[in-house]
């Protein structure tokens, strides 16, 4: 009887541990960005200081490339970037932070014809600041 029970005992360890271990092979997902309400605007997109994309509409994507330079990747096939007007501000920070923002292909974004460029200073030298960006 005792035999049964060490057996059941070692069978019950082995599958709590094997139950522990798959939060940590499975990793952690990202959460999906939050739907950002933008009536007039055929995308836009909010992005924090680390290049995550935290609301968007017609946005796929985001990323930080540079110390202060940003990849927004557009997902709507129907938006030609460069000839629309692409809008951003600084959402962080006071005084002389500001964005320019480049509505045709960079080699900084690997020159792809989706992508907005994006770059955040604090007067002349370039800063990670959180910013918005609309496409009209």
């Amino acid at each position: 009887m005792s035999h049964s029970i060490t057996g059941l005992a070692r069978a019950l360890a082995l599958t709590v541990a094997a139950l522990a271990a798959v939060p940590a092979l499975a990793g952690t997902a990202a959460a999906a960005p939050a739907e950002l309400y933008a009536p007039y605007a055929r995308a836009a997109a909010q992005v924090d200081r680390t290049g995550t994309l935290t609301a968007a509409k017609n946005v796929s994507s985001a990323r930080k490339v540079g110390a202060a330079a940003y990849c927004i990747v557009v997902s709507d096939p129907d938006i030609t970037l460069k000839d629309a007007v692409v809008m951003g501000t600084v959402n962080d920070g006071s005084g002389t932070y500001s964005i320019d923002v480049r509505n045709y292909p960079t080699s900084t974004c690997g020159n792809a014809t989706d992508t907005i460029t994006a770059y955040t200073a604090y007067g002349t030298a370039a800063n990670p600041v959180e910013f918005t960006l609309a496409v009209l």
